[in-house]
Formats: C-alpha cells, sequence, structure tokens
C-alpha cells in the first residue's frame, strides 16, 4: 500500500513531546520528511530519534514561535533543503491557570503570543511559501475544546484557543482560492506533559482528591468514554487534514475529546 504521505515536507511545531510528537511520528509514518521544530532541543531530538528508529525521516530544528526572525529563518532553511513545505502543524502551544482576579497583563500576553500569534505567524510563513510555490499545502492548527466552552479557571488559554479557530476559518477563506487548506483540531483531556503539569496543580488545590490517579480517575468519569484521551488518538484526524483524502475539507474544527462536548 502507497504511504498517504510520500516525498512531502511536513513543518511540525511543538514537536518536543505530546501532541506534537505523535503527529511528527504519523506523518513519518506514512512517508513524510518530518520538520521537527520546538525550543526544547532535548526533546526534539528525542522525536527525532524516535523517527528514525521508526524507519522515518526528521530533522531537528530549534524554534521559539514568539521570534518572528526565528520562524522565517526556519522557513527560509526548510525551503533551501526541501524546495516546499507541504505541511504545517501547528502544535506550539503553553497552558495557564489562574482565577479571573489573578490574570495578569504579562500572564495573558504570554499565553497569547505563544498559542495565538506565534500561530498565526508560522502559519503566515509557510502559507506564504506555498502560495509563491504554487502548492496545495495543507496547514493543521491544535486549538483546544478549552476554546469552544466558558474556561473560568484558565481565561487566558481558552482565549487564545478561541482564537486558533477563528484564525483557522478565516486563513482557510484567505487561502482557499490557492487550493490550500486550514483545519483545525480542538483536543480534550490528552496526556500530555501539558495536563500532568495541570494535575499537579490540581491535586495541590484538593479540588478532585490527593493524588494523580484520583485526578485521572475523576477527570475520566466526566468523558463519556470514559477515558483520558493520548497523543496518538489525534493522529488519524491529523493524517486525514493533512493528505489527499482532505482535499476537500478546509476551515473546520474537529474535536477530538472522547465526546466532552457532545452533552
Amino acid at each position: 500500500m502507497a504511504m498517504r504521505l510520500a516525498g512531502r515536507t511536513a513543518l511540525i511545531t511543538g514537536a518536543a513531546g505530546g501532541i506534537g510528537r505523535a503527529i511528527a511520528l504519523a506523518y513519518a509514518a506514512q512517508g513524510a520528511h518530518a520538520l521537527c521544530a520546538d525550543r526544547s532541543g532535548g526533546g526534539t531530538a528525542e522525536t527525532v530519534l524516535a523517527v528514525r528508529d521508526a524507519g522515518g525521516h526528521a530533522t531537528g530544528i530549534d524554534l521559539d514561535v514568539t521570534d518572528d526572525r526565528a520562524i522565517d529563518d526556519t522557513v527560509t532553511a526548510a525551503m533551501k533543503a526541501h524546495g516546499a513545505i507541504d505541511i504545517l502543524a501547528n502544535c506550539a502551544g503553553i497552558a495557564a491557570s489562574q482565577p479571573l482576579l489573578e490574570i495578569t497583563r504579562e500572564s495573558f500576553q504570554r499565553v497569547l503570543d505563544v498559542n495565538l500569534i506565534g500561530l498565526f505567524f508560522t502559519l503566515q510563513a509557510v502559507a506564504r511559501t506555498m502560495v509563491q510555490r504554487g502548492v496545495k499545502g495543507r496547514i493543521v492548527n491544535i486549538a483546544s475544546v478549552s476554546g469552544r466552552r466558558g474556561e473560568p479557571g484558565a481565561l487566558q488559554y481558552g482565549a487564545s484557543k478561541a482564537g486558533v479557530v477563528s484564525v483557522t476559518q478565516s486563513a482557510a477563506l484567505a487561502l482557499a482560492p490557492h487550493g490550500i487548506t486550514v483545519n483545525a483540531i480542538a483536543p480534550g483531556f490528552i496526556d500530555t506533559g501539558m495536563w500532568r503539569d495541570a494535575r499537579d496543580r490540581i491535586v495541590a488545590s484538593g479540588a478532585l482528591g490527593d493524588t494523580g490517579a484520583t485526578v485521572d480517575a475523576a477527570m475520566a468519569r466526566s468523558i463519556p468514554l470514559g477515558r483520558l484521551g493520548e497523543p496518538a488518538d489525534l493522529a488519524g484526524i491529523a493524517l486525514l487534514l493533512s493528505g489527499d483524502e482532505g482535499a476537500y475539507i478546509t476551515g473546520q474544527t474537529y474535536n477530538v475529546d472522547g465526546g466532552l462536548l457532545a452533552g
């Protein structure tokens, strides 16, 4: 069976672990050369090694998405090395959890800088090359269920992810005349480093229990499918949206949340 992404180059931000790593592995398993970008050099190297150990092709890139020059340099280097970027998976992100009355301008801005502004300018830089080269590319943004419902304890995070949904829709319309699709995935509670950090804060507060296992169990009971998600649970929809099968899908946000928002 032919590989779905054979001969394509995919840039994955936030590739040092979690969802970004899972998507990099999925892309490489289907024949893409995975450009694994993150500001965590050690984690990025581990992702590259995992891809290569699985028989795929990957390159590690140090990238801070809040640095516009670094974004441009990354995209320029990728173009020189590979001729085109066919797929972008915008997975870089940070979490934030503060009561509304304690949020500062600095903490709010930091979350926006990474989750929304950095995502947009990475999208813009890659889309520009796609338009210039006539590449009918695929762009996949990682949003969150937090951007699709109220989050009183994580207002700035939810706002940043709601912005990702809006950027996805607007960019899809702007880039559709060029044959470029733009979609988003909204994960629910996924067992990543970000979730484990949040879980530690919940344990410290005593809100849902005094151990990580107790908090995991409480969260699982709130999910119709009865478990936390795994990063690999996002791989299937990411592949759909990044391959030929997704050519007529654009401007959409797909919940991957175990049914969390269904009720």
